[in-house]
């Protein structure tokens, strides 16, 4: 194997992957790339996996001669960041990747390329097409909502709910909420009535006309990190077990986290008497200020308001207390208050896109309901925080 690219070109293929490869696992071959060198095409083609999420990348270089190793993923990237901007040479001598620039030489032990697992071919006629950007979106507004709870497996993805004419992403962790949900689209395919035996992507051992699917956050975030407008659109093939994305260079593998999502809505209310609308970036700046002093057991911070006065505040019998008093909200309902986790609706709030929020709050034991101040077109997105106790 033999092949040489500019760093500059090579970098942009390859600086995410290494967050793909497990630093350790069950079987080592994991820790590495499997590169596979084409000298018919001039492609080469770079695969990392962890089993949860598989990414095969596919660019051009100047092959002269074909073949396939497996090499250390974490040294490679560490190796091809640190070269200087100009042409990379690589080639494989006996059990070694030799890698050279300039003046500079390195060689790295192959591991034995046969162990790492097959890719299976993709053919993606079935796939719909999505706006990359609205994807991205999508998943930034709900991916910080996830639980970081291994033992709750089902919280630590994103839901993402297709139907007929709208379709959904959704996040929680059992103490907040983020929806987005996109109207007015069509992602399922039309199925003509001659086809009805064969295989469609909606589930038929559900009588539902929706599909529904938990994506682990690490896919998706990754996802987020290839997207850079190098593509506008796509494309997303949904398997009974995967969900296969197609981006770009990019071919990304994700297993599906195999259970039923929570019925979060049933915790929306809707009715909740009391409402403030206030500039986002100073209730956030007021909320970061008192916080300073906020307990780390619990995070608490508390808002006490009505009409006239809305108030901050926390107290910490270790570190002392904190209070701020803003002005310039427009509240309407009677004299409430509510404690909750200031970290929580931090992130709401950095996820939040009008200049103005909107939060929607009743008794000390109810949710707030957190909205933009407006929505884009076709767009409705919803975030719900659960108070602490008091």
């Amino acid at each position: 194997m033999r092949f040489a690219i500019e760093k500059k070109e090579l970098m942009q293929s390859v600086q995410h992957l290494v967050s793909v490869a497990p630093t350790k696992n069950a079987s080592p071959i994991l820790t590495n790339y499997l590169i596979d060198a084409n000298a018919e095409q001039g492609m080469v083609k770079i695969t990392t996996s962890d089993l949860d999420i598989t990414v095969v990348v596919e660019f051009a270089a100047a092959v002269s001669e074909g073949g396939t190793i497996a090499v250390s993923a974490r040294h490679f990237n560490e190796i091809i960041n640190l070269m200087p901007e100009a042409i990379i040479n690589f080639w494989r001598h006996d059990e070694l990747l030799k890698i050279e620039s300039n003046k500079i030489d390195y060689n790295l032990l192959i591991a034995d390329h046969t162990l790492f697992p097959l890719v299976p071919e993709v053919k993606l006629d079935k796939a719909f097409t999505l706006d990359a950007q609205l994807l991205s979106r999508m998943i930034s507004k709900t991916s910080f909502a996830v639980s970081t709870d291994v033992n709750r497996a089902v919280l630590t993805g994103v839901c993402w709910k297709i139907m007929p004419n709208e379709h959904l992403m959704a996040a929680t962790d059992g103490r907040k909420v983020a929806e987005i949900r996109i109207k007015n689209s069509s992602l399922l395919p039309k199925q003509p009535e001659s086809d009805a035996n064969e295989t469609n992507f909606l589930d038929k051992t559900s009588n539902e006309d929706y599909l529904e699917k938990i994506i682990p956050v690490k896919t998706l975030v990754f996802l987020q990190k290839i997207m850079d407008n190098s593509a506008k659109e796509i494309k997303v093939l949904i398997e009974s077990s995967k969900v296969i994305f197609s981006y770009d260079k990019y071919l990304v593998f994700s297993q599906v986290l195999e259970h039923k999502y929570p019925e979060y809505q049933k915790a929306f209310v809707t009715d909740l008497q009391n409402q403030f609308v206030i500039d986002r970036a100073n209730l956030h700046n007021a909320i970061r200020r008192v916080a300073l002093v906020a307990p780390m057991d619990n995070l608490r911070i508390r808002f006490e308001l009505d009409s006239e006065k809305f108030e901050v505040n926390t107290s910490n019998r270790d570190t002392g207390d904190a209070k701020e008093n803003l002005d310039e909200y427009n509240f309407s309902g009677s004299q409430t208050g509510v404690s909750f986790n200031y970290r929580y609706m931090l992130g709401i709030l950095e996820a939040i896109d009008s200049d103005k929020v909107v939060i929607k709050l009743g008794s000390s034991k109810d949710p707030l309901m957190i909205y933009n101040m407006s929505n884009k077109e076709n767009e409705e997105i919803t975030f719900l925080l659960m108070p602490l106790r008091s």
